[in-house]
């Protein structure tokens, strides 16, 4: 037997009046709490689900999403790590790390703002430990909520124009 839900109080996620609107709602909850691992776990995900767009996430689309959108930390990651490209490193290190690990991957790291000086990313040392990458997720979280809305704006206009 299959269920009947009214049309009405169906949520639909990929609506633009959920979409974005609920991502800055987990974003904006997590960073005040201090739910760093979440925080950043939410924010590569969202990416994802953002540069898909309508269609499928994958590789490319997220790292030609995160040039697009976040060129400054795709520039600091590649200048951190000389012979690797950023938009890659997030996408390999950062995004695979939090979606399959629950952290970064191997000689990486999250730091918070006032450990990297406001900078996007640098390299650390915790005791003895290897240096490692770290990427500011503060700086990560406040730049993601900046963009969700500014395409928050932007859906809103086309469906304004469609009217």
């Amino acid at each position: 037997m299959t269920k009947q839900l009214q049309t009405k109080t169906h949520y639909r996620i990929r609506d633009p009046n959920n979409f974005y609107t609920e991502m800055h709602r987990d974003v904006s909850l997590l960073m005040d709490k201090q739910a760093y691992v979440s925080l950043t776990t939410v924010i590569v995900c969202g990416l994802d689900a953002l540069a898909a767009g309508d269609g499928s996430a994958n590789r490319n689309k997220f790292e030609q999403f995160v040039m697009r959108h976040f060129p400054d930390l795709c520039k600091k990651l590649t200048k951190t790590c000389p012979g690797k490209v950023g938009a890659k490193l997030l996408y390999d290190k950062f995004r695979n790390g939090f979606a399959h690990l629950r952290g970064p991957k191997s000689g990486f790291a999250i730091a918070q703002d006032n450990e990297l000086g406001g900078r996007w990313a640098e390299r650390v040392k915790i005791g003895d430990s290897e240096p490692l990458v770290a990427l500011n997720v503060d700086r990560f979280a406040r730049e993601f909520l900046r963009l969700l809305n500014q395409l928050n704006e932007n859906a809103i206009t086309k469906k304004i124009k469609k009217s």
